[in-house]
């Protein structure tokens, strides 16, 4: 993508639509992964990798790399960590 498109009102607008899905969606996330509902995380983060980097998120993309990996290798010690990094980028980009 061009920097001039990036930087177009429409593009804007879809990337600010996108934080605040994310936003929306964190609490939940949070709260299933307090109840251990790994696979829902999953999705999320799944979702997350897939289409950080469409929206210049690369920092996005790789933490929800690292978060798919964690719970396919059971590995869940991490988590909160990473789901709280989203979110301060999220709240940094919100306005």
């Amino acid at each position: 993508m061009t920097d001039d498109f990036m930087q177009s009102p429409e593009f804007q607008a879809l990337i600010k639509e996108y934080l605040e899905y994310l936003n929306s969606s964190l609490a939940a996330i949070k709260m299933n992964l307090s109840d251990g509902l790994y696979q829902d995380v999953y999705k999320f983060a799944h979702n997350i990798k897939g289409t950080g980097t469409s929206y210049g998120y690369e920092n996005l993309t790789l933490i929800g790399t690292n978060i798919c990996k964690q719970i396919t290798e059971n590995k869940y010690a991490e988590l909160d960590e990473q789901l709280n990094q989203i979110e301060a980028i999220i709240k940094a980009d919100i306005s």
